[in-house]
């Protein structure tokens, strides 16, 4: 189960070792990385809940399910663990290690989404919004309550998604489409360029480059919200290529 540059790699290095592997991915997005990879035959777009997950196992004939969903898709990660716990087959966790967060009066750390809209609202009026298109709904509350906020939202360029936030509110001069990771230094750019007082992020880790939000908003002064990771009692973890390929016997 994909959708992440670890999912990617895993693919990768899985089908040069002649593991037979099928990858999932939720968007069309994600199976166009995977063509341009030259690994489009080996990629499913499906959203695989209810039924769905098992069914595709019992097709495939798949002996161990490899999540490595978004560190935030907790609902994918639950519904995989059942899938594998009906059928009986191994469950595999690949779970990107986290940012070391340094103590700062700029560093304010939540648990899930509705408090980073309440304490983001709270730290200031213009709020970059790191955390994909499915928190900019969330966050486009603020622009109801005629306090003055302004939401600008970081997305991947897809024009479903770019269409949605202007629907909701976000202006169109307030859209940045691009597909990250990003620098420290593109950060700095878009927190001075758009005059934000504070910025919101998940803990995306390594991959995810969380580390150069941290530092571009601890040079600027800006603060930082950092929604934390959902807490999950996964059967069984790994966090590198080389515990994973040692736990499949490669």
């Amino acid at each position: 189960m994909s959708g992440t540059a670890d999912g990617r790699e895993i693919v990768r290095q899985l089908d040069r070792a002649g593991v037979s592997v099928r990858t999932t991915v939720a968007t069309s997005y994600g199976q166009e990385v995977f063509e341009d990879m030259g690994l489009g035959h080996l990629c499913v777009r499906a959203k695989l809940s209810g039924d769905g997950l098992p069914n595709f196992i019992e097709e495939n004939g798949v002996d161990t399910v490899i999540d490595a969903t978004h560190p935030y898709a907790a609902n994918a990660s639950r519904i995989a663990m059942e899938a594998c716990k009906i059928k009986t087959i191994r469950y595999i966790r690949f779970q990107r290690e986290g940012t070391p967060l340094p103590q700062s009066p700029l560093i304010h750390q939540v648990d899930d989404v509705d408090q980073a809209v309440e304490t983001a609202g709270r730290l200031g009026k213009r709020i970059l919004l790191t955390t994909g298109f499915k928190s900019a709904e969330d966050f486009s509350r603020l622009l109801k309550g005629g306090d003055g906020h302004e939401i600008i939202v970081r997305i991947l360029p897809m024009p479903e998604h770019i269409s949605r936030c202007i629907e909701m509110g976000i202006s169109q001069k307030n859209i940045i489409a691009a597909q990250g990771p990003f620098s420290k230094e593109f950060n700095i750019v878009n927190i001075r360029d758009f005059d934000i007082h504070v910025v919101v992020t998940k803990d995306g880790g390594k991959e995810a480059k969380t580390q150069e939000k941290v530092d571009a908003c601890l040079e600027t002064q800006t603060p930082l919200v950092v929604i934390q990771r959902p807490i999950l009692d996964y059967p069984f973890t790994c966090s590198s290529m080389e515990e994973l390929r040692s736990t499949l016997d490669l």
